[in-house]
């Protein structure tokens, strides 16, 4: 059987007393690497050093050549008998932009206040690093794992994890596993941990208008068309309001089963916090619960337009990308379709509409019996948290649910102001430190959910 509740909090406090230093020195150093995935800019040699250190601490990763960039895999023990949990992350970070709106360079970690900052501090090199050391731990006390493990880490996640599913898909046979289990974003507003059992999907679609072979000066206002404005009456016939009028836009979608509607119900209100951060109070119906519309809601934002550079021009060219999130039932390609589809039927013949690919949504069911042994470790570890059966965010969950077909299960505990894919990303100390802690009592209580023969 796993090892006894009393023996584990035993031999995790005393492992966790003497080696917490130099798991946080890991943790900077792996964020020290570089590892931009939009430019690759160390990318290789982050998967190289994340290799090594697997090695010393008893693992035998296997690098496969991916493109663009590796994912490394490795594997401890193959019990028939025990739970397999593939243990997911990535290595990549964003770009960290304009380097004077850091307080310190973002590959130069420093520890300030208890918080570690640098890009990658949080978004993902804090929960890699936690599965690691958490395996550390249990190799440490002599004893076979509780569970079979697969640790799977991908270096293109924050440029739409390309390659992976090809590899999934020829590797699938022995990457089965029962359950996979990842950490990848923050704590909610009120700063508790999220459970999340699913994940919005997304599709980014690029509208390029072009009304003339060239800009003309302002002056031809009253006698030529305007790109910028035929872009601006085009967006405002896409959508109105709340409503996305592309036909067939919400065809398909899944609602929510009732146990999700309550779970949603029951999530504590952040209204207040939301609008302390960001000076105005959610949009929501007067009978309308928060969490149901961000969470079961897919949306048609737009998150840039752009034509001209400020001159006195009647400008020719005019481009807007909206960033729309999935729900059940909806497809990236099928989306993309029908609004390119729309444009048409509007009489928008000069508009191009293009797009570089999707993430599909996700979704594991509220009634999977891993949520229930998850939720009592983030509650020991935690205290308070709340469920997502569908985060309102994207990761690329799907290539779990649907392309190897197994149940996945995230827990979201880097620091709710950790600034992710901003200036001045950083992560606790403390908050990592339960991270790895985190993880090492989800191996006990799945080893100890199924057991094992004696």
């Amino acid at each position: 059987m796993a090892l006894k509740q009393i023996d584990f909090d035993v031999k995790w406090n005393h492992f966790a007393a003497q080696n917490e230093e130099r798991w946080i020195q890991e943790w900077l150093d792996l964020v020290r690497q570089p590892s931009v995935s939009t430019t690759g800019q160390g990318v290789e040699g982050c998967g190289r050093m994340i290799a090594e250190h697997m090695r010393r601490i008893g693992l035998e990763p296997e690098i496969y050549p991916v493109r663009p960039y590796p994912v490394i895999v490795a594997r401890h023990g193959e019990t028939p008998d025990r739970p397999t949990v593939l243990i997911y992350a990535h290595y990549d970070v964003v770009e960290p932009g304009d380097p004077a709106l850091w307080k310190t360079p973002p590959f130069e970690p420093v520890i300030v206040d208890g918080k570690v900052f640098g890009r990658g501090a949080a978004d993902n090199k804090s929960p890699l690093m936690a599965h690691l050391q958490a395996y550390e731990f249990w190799k440490s006390m002599g004893e076979e794992l509780p569970v079979n493990l697969i640790f799977l880490f991908e270096g293109c996640e924050e440029s739409g994890s390309r390659g992976l599913p090809e590899f999934l898909r020829e590797h699938r046979e022995e990457l089965k596993a029962d359950l996979v289990f990842f950490s990848d974003g923050p704590k909610n507003e009120r700063n508790l941990p999220i459970i999340a059992l699913g994940a919005k999907g997304n599709i980014t679609i690029r509208l390029k208008l072009r009304t003339m072979n060239q800009d003309a000066h302002s002056r031809y206002a009253p006698v030529l068309p305007s790109a910028a404005w035929q872009m601006v009456e085009l967006l405002s016939k896409l959508k109105t309001g709340d409503h996305v009028n592309v036909e067939g836009f919400y065809d398909g979608i899944v609602p929510p089963g009732q146990e999700e509607m309550d779970i949603y119900r029951s999530l504590p209100p952040v209204e207040r916090e939301m609008e302390e951060i960001y000076g105005v109070k959610p949009i929501c119906g007067a009978d309308e619960n928060y969490y149901i519309r961000l969470n079961t809601t897919p949306t048609f934002n737009i998150k840039r337009i752009s034509s001209g550079d400020g001159r006195g021009v009647v400008t020719s060219m005019a481009e807007a990308l909206i960033d729309i999130r999935l729900v059940e039932g909806q497809e990236p390609r099928d989306i993309l379709e029908k609004v390119s589809s729309y444009v048409k039927f509007l009489g928008y013949h000069n508009v191009m509409v293009e797009s570089d690919g999707g993430v599909f949504p996700s979704k594991t069911p509220v009634g999977n019996s891993y949520v229930p042994v998850i939720s009592r470790v983030v509650r020991e570890v935690y205290g308070d948290y709340v469920i997502y059966p569908c985060r309102p965010s994207t990761a690329p969950d799907y290539l779990w649910t649907k392309i190897l077909e197994i149940p996945a299960i995230q827990v979201r505990w880097s620091d709710a102001d950790s600034n992710n894919h901003a200036p001045n990303e950083h992560q606790s100390v403390a908050g990592y430190l339960k991270g790895v802690e985190l993880t090492a009592r989800v191996i006990r209580e799945i080893g100890e959910m199924k057991g094992e023969k004696s």
